[in-house]
């Protein structure tokens, strides 16, 4: 299915985890599970057989797609005009370039995939809530979902659920989970459980600045 390495099934999944990898996940054109290890700096991605990561079951992706590659320690995904349909994370279309966080999910016409780092989150930096404005920079979706997730904070009450945030930002419940665990991670909160982590984010990015809502709403 590609010219990089792949393996296949959960016990291929479960072997990156375990080695601290970084890899991707994907289903290919006959619907198995492939897993596919990140031990290069670059890939390139696309629908013809000469690419490193090569899709060529869906006729969405076009021949050169995007570009996989490794800057400073961290893995980005560049589609720079490369393709007709776009390249999308977190179901929010890639400008130029934006770089992934563990459990990211990358589409390429109808082929979804799955960036996994377990090193990275491992790794987090814990982050008091006064400190927040000290992480990585946030995409404009990270952005509104984060001031959904406080809003309720304003007038008293617990941090927006999922279900509530997809209504305010109109995005799918599942892109708003996935970019809520990548906030997490990035704050070095995943220690924590779900709900204690959604309130530590909430209180500390309206207590450092990171949201304000003497702004316009968006």
């Amino acid at each position: 299915m590609s010219r990089a390495d792949a393996t296949g099934g959960r016990a291929a999944v479960a072997e990156a985890e375990r080695r601290g990898v970084p890899f991707l996940e994907l289903r290919d054109g006959e619907g198995e599970l492939r897993v596919i290890v990140l031990e290069r700096g670059g890939y390139a991605l696309g629908r013809r057989e000469e690419a490193d990561i090569a899709l060529p079951w869906d006729p969405e992706v076009s021949r050169l797609h995007a570009q996989l590659e490794r800057v400073a320690g961290e893995w980005t995904i560049c589609d720079d005009g490369l393709s007709q349909n776009g390249t999308f994370v977190n179901e929010m279309r890639v400008p130029a370039r934006r770089r992934l966080a563990d459990g990211d999910l990358v589409r390429l016409g109808r082929t979804a995939i799955t960036f996994r780092d377990p090193a990275a989150r491992r790794g987090s930096v814990t982050l008091l809530p006064g400190e927040l404005t000290a992480a990585v920079a946030l995409s404009e979706q990270q952005h509104a979902i984060l001031r959904a997730l406080c809003r309720p904070l304003r007038v008293g009450l617990p941090a927006a659920t999922d279900a509530e945030i997809a209504v305010a930002v109109a995005v799918p419940e599942d892109v708003v989970a996935t970019e809520l665990r990548s906030l997490y991670g990035a704050f070095g909160l995943e220690q924590l459980s779900l709900e204690q982590a959604r309130a530590a984010v909430a209180e500390g990015a309206l207590t450092s600045g990171l949201v304000s809502f003497d702004e316009p709403s968006t």
